[in-house]
């Protein structure tokens, strides 16, 4: 077997692992529980919520009974207390329309803004570019990251289709993109700092964590345009010692990085204005969460959806399935868990709403993206006499 299908099959059984532990650790059923006024579980119920979960009287059918009783949610008479435990289908079945289809509109908008980011650095760079075309090929990056299977990424379509389209060459394109990804993160950084302030007390390691890697990556900025630095580690004259192709080639890529010096003010605006452009999509997790009813707080998200961002671009799943859930589930079910005081395995519950929210708003943006995939459509029958995308593969 060659080290290419054995990295594959790895990547596969750990997608495969990971899953199986998430699936593990949330509920499918839904189950309810009677505890008495000290918080010890009475009684514990499995069975099938009938109609709205959320509810003051819930309709509940006990697995083996034939007819479905009502529940009075909370606090009863005689001091005990009824807490309602959904599983992930009850949730999903009782999605409310209206809130889910305003995320989905954020998420919309925010797609266009950050594709204009990328827009604003393709000029920069001096890449004749239309903003129409930026929003297309961005569109089609997005289809490639979230509904076609195989090795070529979004960020790769989006290179191939610059070059093939502009008077640039291909450093300066793939530039273009790494320069966009490190703002990307560089912002939402940014942002989950902020967030991060207000979740200090409670979650100190959290917060802790996330202001240390927003510092490493702005030094790790710092060190790549430093003139300053590159004396001190000789770094041209390391690169005059290297053969003449490898040579010109990395002399090309410091010179399209280099370039972006020039429009630090652009750059800097587009970070400052990120707790605005975010808020988008963390407005349309948290329009989704309360579509499904999950019950976090818009402040925790605004820490939640950057660090979860974060985690699921790393590339060892197909469009980070597994790692988003896993991420989600994780972060909300400690966020969310002390909003469910004195409630049974209230982490757990908190969790299985949060791989809700993460499949759901998951497979909404891969229903946006086959806008991407009509664009592409549209691209091929304007531009017929090109050799097929696929051969991206094996660039």
């Amino acid at each position: 077997m060659s080290k290419k299908y054995l990295f594959a099959t790895l990547k596969i059984a750990l997608v495969g692992v990971l899953f199986a532990v998430i699936f593990h650790n949330i509920s499918w059923e839904d189950s309810y529980s009677h505890l008495d006024a000290q918080g010890m579980v009475l009684v514990e119920n499995e069975g099938k919520i009938v109609g709205p979960w959320d509810q003051d009287r819930v309709r509940f059918l006990q697995t083996g009974a034939a007819h479905a009783i009502y529940l009075l949610r909370g606090t009863q008479i005689d001091g005990t207390t009824i807490a309602i435990s959904p599983g992930l289908p009850t949730y999903v079945r009782n999605l409310d329309i209206g809130l889910f289809a305003a995320g989905a509109l954020l998420f919309f908008f925010f797609i266009v803004v950050i594709n204009s980011r990328w827009y604003f650095l393709l000029r920069a760079n001096g890449l004749g570019i239309r903003f129409l075309e930026a929003q297309k090929f961005g569109w089609i990056g997005l289809f490639f990251n979230n509904v076609m299977p195989g090795a070529t990424g979004g960020d790769v379509v989006k290179a191939v289709y610059i070059v093939r389209r502009c008077a640039g060459d291909k450093v300066r394109a793939v530039v273009s993109i790494v320069v966009d990804r490190i703002l990307g993160l560089i912002s939402m950084l940014f942002v989950g700092s902020l967030a991060s302030a207000l979740a200090m007390n409670r979650f100190p390691a959290f917060a802790s964590a996330m202001w240390l890697t927003g510092l490493g990556v702005l030094v790790f900025c710092f060190l790549l345009i430093s003139p300053t630095l590159r004396r001190l580690l000789y770094f041209d004259t390391f690169v005059d010692r290297l053969p003449e192709k490898v040579g010109n080639f990395i002399r090309d890529l410091d010179a399209a990085v280099l370039h972006y010096r020039g429009h630090l003010r652009g750059i800097v605006g587009w970070i400052l204005a990120s707790p605005a452009i975010y808020t988008l999509l963390v407005g349309s997790f948290f329009c989704m969460s309360e579509a499904l009813g999950v019950g976090i707080t818009l402040a925790d998200l605004f820490f939640i959806v950057p660090v979860a961002s974060v985690i699921q671009g790393i590339p060892i799943a197909p469009a980070g399935w597994g790692i988003g859930e896993a991420a989600y589930g994780a972060l909300i079910g400690k966020f969310g868990a002390s909003s469910l005081a004195g409630v049974p395995d209230a982490e757990q519950i908190m969790r299985t709403r949060g791989v809700a929210l993460s499949v759901l708003h998951r497979v909404h943006v891969a229903l946006w993206s086959l806008i991407g995939g009509l664009a592409m459509l549209i691209d091929r029958k304007t531009h017929p006499d090109e050799p097929p995308l696929a051969g991206a593969k094996d660039a």
